[in-house]
């Protein structure tokens, strides 16, 4: 009898405590994932009088993910891109809302003017093979919230990717991403 109380006993202090580890994992809040989810070149413009230089326009898409139960307000989301180690420039947007367990998609255009004329040579080398390589930093800053109210924790998330570009088909061909605190 004294085995079957200590076995009951047990048992519920094991049900006990995974139920707590399960709540705390639902209730926990979590960083949102980012990706970067679309990129492609619109246009470029080649201005050949001296000095030579090059116009690009860009549109890319990030996708912000909550993989917790609180919803999101993204109040900064900036993407800035590199071309070879020269930047290019960056996007920024703000006033987003992400619900729980929820995504959405953050879209911009970068239009840069003036790429030097030593790499407009390379840019267009890349182009004519079909694959632009570009280095990307994404930042999201943002304020968690429970039903209509807002928790006073905020975030930051910063995800370095450097991605590879088919020209021909928009679409990306590889990225290799890392998240940075």
């Amino acid at each position: 009898m004294g085995k079957d109380i200590r076995r009951v006993c047990w048992l519920k202090w094991t049900v006990g405590i995974v139920v707590c580890v399960g709540c705390m994992w639902v209730v926990w809040p979590w960083e949102p994932e980012l990706e970067m989810e679309r990129m492609n070149v619109k246009r470029v413009k080649v201005h050949p009088i001296p000095p030579v230089s090059a116009d690009v326009w860009i549109s890319l898409s990030v996708k912000v993910r909550n993989r917790g139960m609180y919803w999101m307000e993204l109040t900064d989301v900036d993407v800035g891109v590199k071309y070879r180690g020269k930047k290019m420039g960056h996007v920024e947007s703000e006033g987003w809302h992400v619900r729980g367990w929820g995504w959405t998609n953050v879209d911009g255009d970068l239009e840069f003017s003036g790429l030097p004329s030593s790499e407009v040579l390379h840019l267009l080398e890349d182009l004519a093979k079909g694959k632009l390589y570009f280095h990307t930093v994404v930042e999201v800053y943002g304020q968690l919230g429970l039903l209509l109210f807002p928790i006073p924790h905020f975030f930051k998330t910063i995800l370095a990717c450097e991605i590879l570009v088919n020209t021909k088909n928009h679409s990306i061909i590889l990225q290799h991403c890392l998240h940075k605190d």
